[in-house]
C-alpha cells in the first residue's frame, strides 16, 4: 500500500513539473510572439519615417572594407570618381541626365571648385555628365563609358586610369556597396554622398517610403555581392581601352523614380 502511494506521489510531482515546464514554454512563446509582432509593426511604421533609411545609412558607414594595398591607404585622393545614376528624356525626347545623375554631377562640381582634381565619369551616363560639367566650367574629365553595373564601375575605372585613392561620388545608400567594389579592385575611396532628389520629411510618409525602398534594395544588393557576387560583371580583360572610351548606344527612357544602382 505504501509503495502505491509513494508511486502516485512521484507521478503527481512529475506531472506538476511537466505542467510547470509547459507553462514556462508557453510564456516564452507568448512573449517572443508579442516582441516579434511588436518589432515587425515598429519596423513597418519606421518605413514611413526617416528612421529606417537613416539607420541603414548609419550601419552601412560602419561596415569594414576589404583589404586595400598599403599604397592606397597611405595616398591622398587624387581624383573624383562620379558613378552615373541613370538617364531620361526631356519633353523633346532628347536624352538628358535624370535627377540622380544630375545631383551627382552637382556634387562633383561643388567639390571640384573647392579642390580641383581630375574627374573620372563612370557608366553609360559619362558623356552627358561630361557635357554638363563642361557647361559649368569644369575640365580635366576622363570618361569610362562601358560599365553597366557597380562591379564594372570599379573594374573598368581601375583599367581606365591608375588610381590609388579617390573621392567617390554616389548617393549614401549606394556608397557602401560601391566602396567595397572599388576596394576589391585596389582603390581606396573617401565618400562624397550626393543628395537624392526626394528628401526625407517627417510630414511626408510617401517620400520616406521612397528612401526606405532604396535602402532595402541596397541591403539586399550588398548581401548578394558578399554571398554570391554578380555573374554579369565582366572582367577588365573583356573590354578594350577603346571600348572604355566609346559611348554606348541610345538608352531607353527611364522613370525619374528612385533608380537603384545595379
Amino acid at each position: 500500500m505504501w509503495s502505491k502511494q509513494s508511486w502516485s506521489k512521484r507521478l503527481w510531482r512529475n506531472y506538476l513539473r511537466s505542467a510547470e515546464r509547459m507553462l514556462k514554454l508557453f510564456r516564452i512563446i507568448n512573449i517572443t510572439f508579442i516582441l516579434g509582432s511588436t518589432s515587425i509593426i515598429l519596423v513597418l511604421i519606421s518605413l514611413f519615417t526617416p528612421l529606417f533609411s537613416q539607420a541603414v545609412v548609419y550601419v552601412f558607414a560602419l561596415l569594414p572594407l576589404p583589404k586595400i594595398p598599403p599604397i592606397a591607404t597611405s595616398s591622398p585622393p587624387t581624383a573624383y570618381v562620379v558613378l552615373g545614376g541613370g538617364l531620361t528624356n526631356d519633353n523633346n525626347n532628347q536624352i538628358i541626365l535624370n535627377r540622380y545623375s544630375l545631383n551627382r554631377a552637382r556634387t562633383a562640381a561643388g567639390a571640384y571648385h573647392d579642390l580641383p582634381l581630375p574627374i573620372v565619369l563612370s557608366g553609360a551616363e559619362a558623356p552627358w555628365l561630361g557635357q554638363w560639367l563642361i557647361e559649368h566650367g569644369i575640365d580635366g574629365l576622363i570618361s569610362e563609358n562601358a560599365s553597366m553595373n557597380t562591379c564594372e564601375n570599379a573594374r573598368f575605372t581601375a583599367k581606365r586610369i591608375p588610381l590609388h585613392h579617390v573621392y567617390l561620388i554616389t548617393d549614401s545608400y549606394h556608397m557602401a556597396r560601391a566602396r567595397r567594389q572599388f576596394a576589391l579592385n585596389g582603390i581606396n575611396s573617401t565618400p562624397l554622398s550626393a543628395p537624392l532628389p526626394v528628401k526625407r520629411d517627417w510630414m511626408k510618409p510617401a517620400q520616406n517610403l521612397t528612401h526606405s525602398r532604396r535602402a532595402v534594395y541596397e541591403v539586399a544588393a550588398y548581401l548578394r555581392d558578399v554571398i554570391r557576387p554578380q555573374m554579369d560583371c565582366r572582367l577588365a580583360d573583356d573590354v578594350t581601352s577603346q571600348q572604355l572610351m566609346t559611348p554606348r548606344g541610345r538608352p531607353t527612357k527611364e522613370s525619374d523614380e528612385m533608380k537603384p544602382d545595379e
